[in-house]
């Protein structure tokens, strides 16, 4: 039916998949509250639930509860922190980790099963000239500096830092969902995130274009960092739309 979708793909941004739905061909859906598009080829729903744990945990429950899916998909950005991963590599989630960068506390998250074995999924990509491999998808209460908050992950196999996954896994476990999650690398290992995103996903963080211009502001120096990180975007959204 129209209301159904065998699939839910969600992502925090719309960089993370405009590539996608253009190369699909996705439809516009005005019924669920929130951006999301339907991907009849794939008997899909594709859907955006703002950048943070908070609003995926809130978006997912809502779409879930309306659409019932059969597979729950995160896909979006990530930031690598050890050696082994560079901008552009697709990582599938393997396990998954909740971070409070504070307090240092990491604890495993629900480890909802995949659809499939990863080791075919990645191959599948490798076989569409992809470098895919799998990792640990560790999600942070906010985005972190990586140098001076990341040590205690580093002993996680290819450790991967987002803002969503966690919450979207502990969703598809608690619900009896197949789960899969798709990142691709924007900031390698000792590249970080500019400082005024870095309250991205918080309750009520402002990080549009005003929190850019005032952060600008302050050293103009910094348009590079920008237009880096926008550049970087760009090509990851183009490899998981291929994904």
């Amino acid at each position: 039916s129209a209301a159904a979708g065998r699939i839910l793909i969600m992502a925090a941004l719309p960089l993370e998949v405009r590539p996608f739905l253009r190369r699909v061909k996705a439809r516009a859906r005005r019924d669920l509250g929130l951006p999301a598009w339907d991907w009849e080829a794939g008997g899909a729903v594709v859907a955006l639930s703002g950048m943070g744990a908070a609003a995926a945990r809130r978006a997912g429950e809502t779409l879930v509860g309306r659409l019932r899916p059969e597979l729950l998909v995160s896909v979006g950005f990530g930031g690598a922190l050890t050696p082994g991963l560079a901008a552009g590599d697709l990582v599938l989630g393997e396990t998954f980790w909740h971070y409070r960068p504070d307090t240092r506390e990491l604890k495993a998250g629900p480890q909802p099963a995949p659809p499939r074995p990863l080791e075919r999924l990645g191959a599948a990509l490798q076989q569409a000239g992809l470098t895919a491999v799998t990792g640990s998808l560790v999600t942070t209460s906010r985005i972190i500096h990586k140098g001076r908050q990341g040590e205690p992950l580093a002993d996680l196999p290819r450790p991967v830092l987002d803002l969503e996954t966690g919450a979207l896994a502990e969703l598809a476990a608690a619900r009896g969902l197949a789960f899969l999650s798709l990142r691709a690398i924007t900031d390698g290992p000792g590249e970080e995130i500019p400082e005024f995103l870095h309250t991205a996903g918080e309750p009520g963080a402002s990080h549009g274009v005003g929190a850019a211009l005032r952060w600008l502001a302050a050293d103009f120096r910094r348009l590079s960092d920008l237009l880096f990180l926008w550049r970087r975007s760009r090509d990851a959204g183009r490899r998981l739309a291929r994904a």
